[in-house]
């Protein structure tokens, strides 16, 4: 299934040269795969890749989520709040929140890491719910949702965002973290982050600060802070239904391509 543009709409997209299965929005400049399988597909894929492509057990998979469960305790604190954890993979981010005294529940469209969280690694969790946004059940609104390495993994970012902000109580966040890549300092090797050997649609969007500004915006969320992405590998954004929505952010498209062809150049 062919997409346009998740963020404006627009169907003038130039294909990144580094990779053609990728494409920059003309219009907006955002970095998105046009060519796509359905959300359930995607998520069914992404469970065959857990174990071989991609382990949560990692030592820099732990370290970043345990960088975002520290951001967030220090900016928005996580103390007595409840806490719904969106793709919430094997449990690890939910076991650093409830350390810091969360109240914390997952979605999780994987059976088999949806187990793991209830019964493996000592997580003892009594909350979890299986399926994506478009297919979950019944949800208590929560403090905090959080959407960690997961907006980018999704079919439909926007769907997502707004069922995250659906599920909000008053005075509610929503706190999505992802890879720093696009428009900063280049910090891994263009190849690794392209990753030709894995189906392009395992990674749907490629966020910058500006275009996750603009997807948060369309869904009704205003940014409250966001961290130094600049000097870091991640980029997390708190963000709120009743701060001001920023629709306006854009970048450059022209920017974004000579970005990819500096990386492509001098970090290949």
């Amino acid at each position: 299934m062919k997409r346009d543009c998740d963020l404006c709409g627009s169907s003038d997209r130039t294909r990144l040269p580094q990779d053609l299965r990728i494409a920059v929005c003309m219009s907006c400049g955002f970095v998105y795969v046009p060519e796509r399988r359905t959300s359930a597909e995607i998520a069914e894929a992404w469970g065959a890749v857990y174990g071989a492509d991609y382990n949560p057990e990692w030592p820099g998979v732990k370290a970043r989520l345990y960088y975002v469960a520290e951001w967030i305790d220090r900016h928005i604190g996580l103390n007595g709040k409840t806490l719904l954890d969106i793709g919430a993979g094997q449990g690890q981010f939910l076991r650093l929140a409830r350390e810091r005294g969360a109240i914390v529940q997952g979605l999780e469209p994987s059976y088999d890491n949806m187990m793991i969280c209830v019964v493996g690694v000592g997580h003892g969790l009594n909350t979890m719910t299986l399926g994506t946004v478009e297919r979950a059940g019944p949800i208590l609104p929560v403090d905090i949702v959080t959407i960690n390495w997961t907006l980018e993994n999704c079919g439909d970012c926007i769907a997502m965002l707004e069922y995250a902000a659906e599920h909000l109580t008053p005075g509610g966040s929503v706190v999505v973290a992802t890879g720093s890549r696009i428009l900063v300092p280049f910090k891994k090797p263009l190849s690794s982050y392209l990753n030709p050997k894995l189906p392009a649609d395992l990674h749907c969007f490629r966020w910058s600060a500006a275009s996750l500004t603009r997807a948060l915006g369309e869904t009704g969320l205003g940014v409250i802070i966001m961290n130094d992405f600049l000097q870091r590998d991640e980029l997390v954004v708190v963000a709120s239904p009743e701060r001001p929505r920023e629709f306006i952010v854009l970048d450059d498209p022209a920017a974004v391509l000579r970005h990819f062809a500096e990386w492509a150049r001098l970090f290949p």
